[in-house]
């Protein structure tokens, strides 16, 4: 009865901080309920799923912490246009972001044990790995399944040891991860990227959801 109490008491006091904000979903406008979480913004349904997580980690020894979340219009189309001239990390466009709708996050992961512990639980508590590339991007889309990039990580061949180098993030032994020792004339044209893998040759845009 008293745990009952509880998390009713933490479900009405998150949705009395709660302050509407206006998100984009597949390029079309919708209002979106937003609260903090860690100095973060993150859509209510999402934050509250979120924390149950971020408790089970916790028991495990695994703390999580959201670096990114909610994005205006604005932030996005300023990501955007960072991002064409090659002075910026990879971002979608704007009003295809998932962080627009509040529903993606980019957690703090700087260890391997973090990355190796939202791969094994992460989905039962409804996020995914949605963009190839961003080890540290994760949507709450619920009880859907596994997701393409997903069910690509588990048909790809064993990993190999090896740390990738973005900036914070050394959290993955998978290769597709790792920067080339060795740039091509195409990564020397590439934009800087950061958060993520630049555009394989040939493609204009990035995934939606970075």
């Amino acid at each position: 009865m008293r745990i009952l109490a509880v998390v009713l008491l933490a479900a009405l006091a998150t949705r009395a901080e709660a302050h509407t904000a206006t998100g984009y979903r597949g390029g079309q406008k919708l209002k979106v309920q937003i609260v903090e979480v860690g100095g973060a913004e993150v859509e209510v349904r999402t934050a509250k799923a979120f924390k149950l997580m971020a408790s089970a980690a916790r028991k495990a020894g695994v703390e999580l912490a959201v670096r990114s979340g909610f994005r205006s219009h604005a932030k996005q189309a300023k990501l955007y246009r960072r991002y064409r001239r090659g002075t910026g990390n990879l971002a979608a466009r704007p009003g295809y972001s998932q962080h627009e709708s509040g529903r993606a996050l980019d957690l703090v992961v700087t260890r391997e044990q973090t990355y190796q512990w939202l791969v094994a639980h992460a989905n039962a508590f409804g996020f995914h790995r949605t963009v190839r590339g961003e080890p540290w991007h994760w949507e709450y889309v619920g009880d859907a399944g596994k997701t393409s990039v997903e069910l690509g990580l588990a048909a790809a061949p064993g990993a190999v040891a090896a740390h990738d180098d973005y900036g914070e993030y050394p959290c993955t032994h998978d290769l597709r991860f790792v920067r080339r020792v060795t740039p091509t004339a195409a990564d020397a044209q590439a934009p800087s990227v950061e958060d993520g893998e630049a555009p394989a040759p040939g493609e204009d845009e990035p995934p939606p959801g970075a």
